[in-house]
């Protein structure tokens, strides 16, 4: 499982870079999604194991039918996804350890539950934007119909007192 480096001729082994993060809020369907990726490592064998912790702080460990691998061979990276119920991802954090031969101990990374929040606000907050675009627009609209007409008033005025 060691390679050797061909001009120092030292053995490498290289710990992964790990990510963590929501892909998706929750959606209409109840599902949201969360990825770990491991990245940059040798040798490219890496175990990933989730965990959900709940408000009381309990851990469970996540069953295999509810997590999704990909392998991409050219940049040596490995994706984990979790796909979980909308409800467990409002209401618990979740713990990503991935385990390489590496380190004697798992990498492991929390997904805080108020991620979820956070881009609930988001969305509101681009909602809120849009509203107020649209007004703006409406707006302009309106008063640049109401100075055209004040325009032709005044137009036809002059004329009228120039006969």
């Amino acid at each position: 499982m060691l390679s050797k480096d061909s001009d120092t001729g030292k053995n490498q082994i290289k710990r992964p870079q790990v990510s963590v993060f929501p892909v998706s809020n929750p959606k209409e369907n109840g599902k949201a999604v969360l990825l770990c990726t491991a990245r940059c490592m040798f040798p490219d064998l890496v175990k990933f194991t989730w965990q959900a912790e709940d408000q009381s702080g309990r851990k469970v460990e996540l069953k295999d039918t509810e997590q999704l691998e990909q392998r991409d061979e050219d940049q040596i990276q490995i994706t984990s996804m979790l796909i979980v119920d909308k409800h467990k991802a409002i209401y618990n954090n979740f713990i990503c350890s991935v385990e390489h031969d590496s380190s004697f101990d798992d990498q492991r990374f929390i997904i805080p539950r108020d991620v979820f929040e956070l881009s609930h606000n988001l969305y509101l907050f681009s909602v809120s934007y849009v509203i107020m675009l649209v007004k703006n627009v409406l707006y302009f609209c309106i008063l640049s119909f109401l100075l055209s007409k004040r325009s032709r008033v005044n137009k036809e005025m002059v004329s009228s007192k120039a006969k």
